[in-house]
């Protein structure tokens, strides 16, 4: 499996830049999803340019504004606000049984990654590389009629940006918990797709600063 992760890597690979580790991922039970205003709309269907194409320009640009991105209506931003409070309990609770997910604001490096990630709109499995150069993380934005994953890259670190990766922390019992940790303090809870995978994955990652 770990293999098959490489060559999804490969591609994203600059010339010369040399993989150190990779390993598939999931975030953490309560880690907590970025506000909708923080994550940039997603990118138009085909179809839905094509049709805005032909549209006069002031309806054109009301249909980009509030078809592509509806967070702008008023209405939008009230139910999103009712139908979070379940999550808000959700994560409470997580929290009591699995201790904290995130440190650091949406402002940090963290708070980066997450947006960064639900920005993609991807798969709930990612794949966490780290090279000679820098890290980055991968997720598959296929559509539900493609038989073959598509990779894409959406987020991006240089190595010095990444403090460790800091497998089985202290006081948790989660199989295959990761804490990936920023040099600017803040950190996220990551589960290794296969538990067994998150040590050797932070050991490599480690032996190579």
């Amino acid at each position: 499996m770990n293999q098959d992760r490489r060559e999804q890597v490969r591609p994203f690979l600059r010339a010369g830049e040399h993989v150190v580790a990779v390993c598939a991922y999931e975030l953490g039970p309560g880690v907590p999803t970025p506000p909708d205003e923080l994550v940039p709309p997603a990118d138009p269907s085909a179809l839905h340019r094509r049709i805005e194409a032909k549209l006069p320009r002031p309806l054109a640009q009301l249909v980009r504004t509030r078809v592509i991105d509806p967070r702008r209506s008023r209405p939008a931003a009230g139910a999103a606000a009712v139908d979070g409070l379940p999550d808000a309990v959700d994560r409470l609770g997580t929290r009591l049984m699995h201790g904290k997910s995130m440190e650091g604001g949406w402002q940090s490096a963290a708070g980066h990654f997450l947006i960064s990630r639900a920005g993609a709109r991807g798969s709930v499995t990612g794949v966490l590389a780290v090279t000679d150069r820098r890290w980055f993380g991968l997720t598959d934005v296929s559509h539900l009629w493609q038989s073959a994953p598509v990779m894409k890259e959406y987020w991006e670190a240089p190595r010095q940006a990444v403090a460790a990766v800091r497998a089985r922390p202290t006081g948790v019992l989660q199989r295959g918990r990761m804490d990936l940790e920023f040099t600017d303090g803040s950190w996220v809870a990551l589960l290794a797709s296969v538990p067994a995978q998150a040590v050797s994955f932070a050991e490599a990652a480690a032996h190579y600063r």
